[in-house]
């Protein structure tokens, strides 16, 4: 999804998937206690390895790959009909993949997008900016118990995976008339920018501020977004006229600075070409 920064760790990650306990890969193996399966692996062990290893291709695919499972309901029919949805431009097909008092928080915007209007505002504007050529490639779907899923996914440009596009979602679903629907989602961008241990010390920096500022801390995590608002609007108002008048002129010192460079430039042109004709 698309244009938005945010930084993930991959403990976080980890952490989050680990939740997910993966149904789908659990191969329909027989009962150990059936002597006739050890016959079968010790007669010819590549036929058995092959029939069972296949079925992990139904958590791990691409959207190319086609549904092993089409008559059933499941969260990963319901991901892959989703971003199938947006490779193919399809906004009606998108705007039957979403409940209609959906919730989807994409953490590079300051809100989430609340009902099915705003989240197909939001999703026609991705479409857009994705071009004709640019698609979504699921890596790896993740079921849960119960009507969930954790999807990882890249974006590619004719087929070539482009950098600083891969991405972890979370979805949550709801039945409506016999089909999943994407109820909750929550999603994550990688970051073009790569703080490193910058991260630690501004954590380090604002857990301090909250242990020294209690109430402080209490009333923005009640209302971050509120206040995150009235920092800007204070911003716009005081900072806002000095900042733009300093860019301003920082913006014009670069482009005479960019005039005397050409200037020079055309001087030595024209010496070289005086004395060496």
């Amino acid at each position: 999804m698309a244009s938005m920064v945010n930084v993930m760790s991959p403990i976080v990650t980890r952490n989050l998937i680990t939740k997910f306990k993966t149904q789908r890969l659990k191969p329909d193996l027989p009962s150990l206690q059936h002597s006739s399966w050890f016959n079968a692996i010790k007669n010819d062990p590549r036929k058995m390895i092959n029939k069972y290893a296949s079925r992990r291709n139904i958590v791990v695919s691409c959207l190319d790959r086609p549904n092993s499972r089409p008559n059933q309901i499941s969260g990963y029919d319901a991901v892959m009909k989703f971003y199938s949805s947006i490779n193919e431009k399809n906004q009606d097909q998108l705007s039957s993949c979403i409940s209609s008092d959906c919730f989807i928080d994409d953490f590079s915007f300051s809100k989430p997008f609340r009902g099915r209007k705003e989240a197909m505002k939001f999703f026609e504007e991705l479409v857009k900016s994705m071009g004709q050529n640019v698609k979504f490639c699921v890596e790896n779907v993740c079921e849960g118990d119960g009507h969930s899923a954790a999807v990882n996914w890249h974006l590619e440009w004719k087929g070539r995976k482009i950098p600083f596009t891969r991405g972890c979602s979370f979805y949550e679903f709801t039945d409506e008339g016999g089909k999943l629907v994407i109820r909750n989602a929550r999603i994550l961008i990688e970051s073009p920018i790569k703080p490193g241990g910058i991260t630690l010390s501004l954590l380090k920096n604002i857990t301090f501020l909250f242990d020294e500022f209690p109430k402080g801390a209490e009333l923005f995590l009640e209302k971050p977004y509120a206040i995150i608002q009235a920092t800007i609007q204070i911003y716009g108002l005081f900072l806002a006229p000095l900042v733009n008048h300093v860019m301003a002129s920082y913006l014009k010192l670069l482009s005479n600075m960019a005039e005397f460079f050409l200037l020079v430039v055309k001087i030595i042109i024209k010496i070289r070409n005086l004395f060496f004709k």
